[in-house]
């Protein structure tokens, strides 16, 4: 059976010092069949030079804007299948080939895992978030309220394309938002196998404004559709 085309798309901006331990960990992949596309926000330091020298695409982002960035990924995504993670974050070597087990079934739009601080692994506050994180998106997916976000989940290119893509009005809340209306077009898998680690500079930046923002983009969006503009971007 010929293994199906995966692009992998991630948005980027001044990502230097985050940004090795990522394209290390996509060189690791098992699978084999897949592309790497950067949308880069125009970055001044040497991010787009670290993935070039990694042997991938990138692209300067034409809209500003985190919904803008990935919108942009994946129209140039020419994978049937299209996955989602973040330059600061690690993905393990069976992150792909584990993505496409899940779309052999033909019913399955969506698979996505949960996302966990690397520091979690040597630092007591974010091992209990990483904890928080598990009982977050399993509670979510056991209410049919999937919570997919740009760390770590992939989707069926047409299904993708059926719904209109990301809404890049938002200026947050974009994957999310995504995954609520795919749901509408076919089956999600959650896998808690497919983990992923991120940086803590979100929430170690923002603190209590980090769950703030969090748990009220989740009532807005789940409530009234649209999500909250008072977040800083961090690319």
């Amino acid at each position: 059976m010929t293994k199906p085309l995966i692009s992998v798309i991630i948005p980027a901006w001044n990502e230097e010092k985050y940004i090795r331990p990522c394209l290390e960990s996509l060189k690791q992949q098992t699978y084999s069949n897949f592309e790497v596309i950067f949308v880069d926000n125009h970055s001044t330091d040497s991010t787009p030079q670290l993935v070039k020298s990694a042997g991938w695409q990138i692209f300067n982002q034409k809209k500003s804007g985190i919904s803008a960035a990935r919108a942009e990924g994946f129209a140039k995504a020419r994978g049937e299948i299209i996955a989602s993670t973040n330059a600061d974050t690690v993905v393990p070597d069976y992150w792909l080939s584990t993505i496409a087990d899940a779309f052999t079934h033909p019913q399955v739009v969506c698979t996505y895992g949960p996302v966990y601080f690397k520091e979690g692994r040597h630092h007591p506050f974010y091992f209990f978030m990483n904890i928080a994180s598990w009982i977050f998106f399993s509670f979510t997916h056991l209410i049919g309220r999937d919570h997919t976000i740009g760390e770590n989940f992939a989707v069926r290119k047409s299904a993708y394309q059926a719904i209109g893509g990301y809404n890049e009005k938002l200026p947050t809340a974009e994957d999310v938002d995504l995954g609520y209306r795919m749901k509408k077009t076919g089956d999600f898998i959650y896998n808690p196998r497919l983990r992923v680690f991120t940086s803590n500079r979100r929430l170690a930046h923002q603190k209590l404004h980090f769950f703030i923002h969090h748990i009220e983009n989740y009532i807005r969006l789940t409530f009234f559709g649209n999500a909250s503009s008072d977040f800083k971007p961090i690319r």
